[in-house]
């Protein structure tokens, strides 16, 4: 995985798409905030979370990743069967279970419930409706694998994916959920009286 990584790191597209992405995160993240009534900084965090796995994940795969490509092509557009290899994929029971309890490629499955931790975490302190946010969240990972699909980047669509980038997205909820119950229950009232 390291070696995927380092290659996959190497190439212009996750920089330039964090960079791109990062600074119209700088830039929407207040007026965002003010105009649907949501904390500042956790909607700043939230947009700067999404930009960094639209940089990890959708951004053309390294040429070494074992991913088929048509010869001599980085990218080849959608394709009607590996889109529909992707919903087999992402409603498969076996394929959504191995997500949960296989140990094979432990790294790489860590890196991908990590990945969505911050998102979920921010996107629960930022908003009103925490509950539907995390809904949203746990299905946001399927919409990612889709996007991977269709666009034919030479990213490959796995059930097993969206189970751990909606794990992350749950363990990231739930602190941000417990945080923002202690912060409601020892935060000084805003009137100074208790």
């Amino acid at each position: 995985m390291l070696g995927w990584a380092r290659e996959f790191l190497s190439q212009p597209w996750p920089f330039l798409t964090l960079a791109v992405l990062a600074g119209v995160s700088l830039l929407v993240h207040r007026p965002l905030a003010v105009r649907l009534g949501w904390a500042r900084w956790p909607t700043l965090g939230m947009l700067l979370s999404a930009a960094a796995i639209a940089a990890l994940t959708l951004p053309p795969a390294p040429t070494g990743s074992g991913v088929p490509l048509a010869p001599g092509v980085s990218v080849s557009g959608p394709d009607g069967q590996v889109f529909a290899a992707c919903l087999r994929s992402l409603t498969d029971p076996a394929v959504l279970w191995s997500g949960l309890v296989t140990v094979d490629s432990l790294g790489e499955r860590v890196g991908n419930v990590a990945m969505f931790v911050p998102l979920a975490f921010c996107t629960v302190l930022a908003v009103h409706r925490p509950a539907l946010a995390t809904g949203l969240l746990v299905l946001a990972p399927a919409g990612v694998e889709v996007a991977q699909a269709v666009l034919g980047v030479g990213r490959e669509c796995v059930g097993y994916d969206w189970v751990n980038n909606a794990t992350g997205a749950l363990i990231g909820a739930v602190g941000g959920g417990v945080v923002r119950l202690l912060w409601r229950r020892f935060a000084p009232s805003p009137t100074g009286v208790s």
